[in-house]
């Protein structure tokens, strides 16, 4: 029964270390040049057979990943899905150092995100096919700064996945100073439609790559997608007869995967949205797993208790530019937040895996 995971890694770094020449190499003047470079650290880049040289960035929540990864069977799934990576090189690393090698398979192509943050996917199944949408134009502009990475994995039973890995666009706007209303909304507006466009443009590749298969492919469209599933600006995946979200299959109050400290609410980010025949296979199965025990929290009360005691559920977050669910989102509701953490994260908070959780399907 292969596994999926999708998960956030929450700005998941790599770093080189300089050292008095460059790896793997002996030649005088690559010492020399090296040597007026400022010592410290710069962004990894692709000396695979050097990780040595190689920093993980919070290499302890990177390790605190791997257990968490492993909820709730014990066991590493198939097919990890990442969003939030620097390059190629740190997914390697990780799987080289923290996951005991247990991928065979690697993907992550480059794109135009000003951070450098990617998605990418490690598997045990070998990948067959791959396609990056980053020259997608929206209006001269790229439609995609993080891809909508199309991958094709060969999976047991002489059958093909096919996973649409997005990281949509971030709903944080701030708000520049000396603003006006009107400047800060037009912003907003922006922001929310470039989401909406990036939603619209995946399910049109969907029905121009599955036509005339959708009721047998099995495929899926996996990531962050950084709005609720009530939100407008997501709605043509959401809504659309050719997926399911698997997610929106638990029960309302308990699909949350994302916490937002600052503001202490908790939200349904992530997703996993499924073509009918994958469907039917997740369905037969466990139900998808959330792993919460990751997460931070605010702090630690006098009597060590966990703060915040509860975190606001936000099904639908209302902005001055976005019109009201009219009622068909739940109400904003509280939600127990002292659940279990594990032991380093309740030591320190800081410590967490990241902000989202992992979460996994069988099928």
């Amino acid at each position: 029964m292969p596994t999926l995971t999708t998960f956030n890694a929450n700005n998941f770094f790599l770093r080189y270390k300089f050292s008095n020449s460059y790896p793997g190499s002996n030649a005088r003047q690559d010492s020399s040049e090296a040597s007026e470079v400022i010592s410290g650290f710069l962004p990894g880049t692709a000396f695979g057979n050097y990780t040595k040289n190689y920093i993980i960035w919070d290499s302890s929540r990177r390790k605190l990943a791997e257990k968490a990864l492993k909820e709730p069977d014990n066991k590493l799934p198939d097919i990890l899905c990442f969003q939030e990576v620097e390059n190629i090189q740190a997914i390697r690393t990780l799987n080289q150092r923290y996951l005991n090698n247990h991928y065979k398979h690697s993907m992550l192509i480059d794109a135009y995100d000003p951070r450098n943050i990617d998605v990418g996917i490690l598997s045990v199944y070998p990948i067959v096919n791959i396609r990056s949408n980053i020259d997608s134009f929206d209006n001269n502009k790229r439609l995609f700064s993080r891809d909508c990475l199309e991958v094709e994995i060969d999976i047991p039973g002489n059958k093909n996945l096919t996973l649409f890995i997005n990281h949509f666009k971030s709903k944080l706007v701030k708000r520049d100073q000396g603003s006006t209303n009107a400047q800060y909304n037009s912003k907003l507006r922006a922001s929310h439609g470039r989401r909406l466009n990036q939603a619209q443009e995946v399910l049109n590749i969907i029905k121009k790559r599955f036509q005339g298969q959708h009721d047998t492919a099995l495929y899926a469209v996996i990531g962050d997608f950084n709005d609720t599933p009530y939100s407008p600006y997501i709605k043509p995946l959401i809504n659309s007869t050719l997926l399911v979200d698997v997610l929106g299959q638990l029960r309302p109050n308990d699909c949350w995967t994302y916490y937002w400290r600052s503001k202490g609410k908790v939200s349904q980010i992530d997703y996993l949205l499924a073509s009918k025949a994958l469907f039917t296979k997740i369905q037969a199965q466990q139900i998808p797993h959330i792993e919460r025990k990751g997460i931070g929290y605010r702090s630690l009360n006098r009597s060590g208790q966990i703060l915040p005691k509860t975190a606001q559920y936000v099904f639908f977050e209302k902005d001055p530019v976005t019109p009201n669910s009219n009622g068909a989102a739940p109400a904003n509701q509280r939600v127990n937040f002292r659940f279990n953490r594990y032991t380093a994260v309740k030591r320190n908070w800081k410590d967490n895996i990241s902000d989202h959780c992992p979460v996994k399907f069988w099928f």
